[in-house]
Order: structure tokens, then sequence, then C-alpha cells
């Protein structure tokens, strides 16, 4: 049996951050995607931010190929920051972005994210908590 896309039944909402710690307005995000969220294998993975002790929780964000999606790169911190599903409230940080079968058919653009715990800071609504129950 061959490999098939994934599905994207959810959609997102990314905000390309801004160089300088610009500001986001939660009404206005940058695009709405398609996509599909995903524990991967049904396992956590780990990305670690300052130091080998300090980890924190990957989830794996599925898009249709060519989507509009930015980790960061070159050593710059304005990764993108995801809402998803959108409206929910749960947000994620872009840490890693690759395509997934590239020059086939069934290519699809991956993103390595980690669920953003404190929630994020708008400017124009201040500070968003995540729901508690998560919805």
């Amino acid at each position: 049996m061959a490999f098939r896309t994934p599905q994207f039944p959810l959609t997102c909402n990314v905000w390309t951050a801004v160089a300088l710690g610009g500001a986001f307005a939660y009404a206005a995000p940058d695009r709405t995607l398609a996509c599909n969220l995903s524990p991967g294998r049904r396992a956590l993975s780990f990305f670690p931010l300052l130091s080998p002790e300090a980890l924190t929780e990957c989830v794996e964000l599925l898009l249709p190929r060519r989507s509009d999606i930015r980790a960061s790169w070159n050593g710059s911190a304005n990764a993108d920051s995801v809402e998803c599903p959108a409206g929910t409230k749960r947000f994620y940080l872009v840490r890693w972005v690759d395509d997934v079968g590239r020059g086939f058919q069934n290519e699809y653009r991956l993103a390595v994210c980690s669920f953003m715990a404190s929630g994020l800071t708008f400017s124009d609504v201040g500070a968003v908590p995540v729901p508690l129950p998560l919805p």
C-alpha cells in the first residue's frame, strides 16, 4: 500500500514573529492554514531549550505542501506562533520545519512545535492564558 498524504481536518491561526518583539493582534492572524495536529508516533518528543535539562514537549503540525510556516532560522528568534485549532487559545511555537516526501505527489510540510503552557501575550488584549480544562 502506498503512503497517503495526511488529512487536514483542522485550521490553525498563524502569526509571524516581528523583529524587536513587535505587536501581535489576536483578532487578526497573519494567515489561517489547513492542518493536522498530532503527537507523532503517540509518544512525546522533546526539544532542548537552554540546556539538556530544560526540555519541552513537542507536537507535530502537519500542513499541505508549501504552506507558509516559519521556524527560527539562522540564529533568529523570529519563529511563528500557531493557535491550533484556530480559536481555542492553545498556542504553539514553531521550532523546526521540513518537507516530507518532497518531489513526490504525497508531499506535505511538517512543523515541530512546542506547547506554550504560559499562553501568549498579545499587545491589544494582554496575556491570553491557556484555557483550563483544555478544550
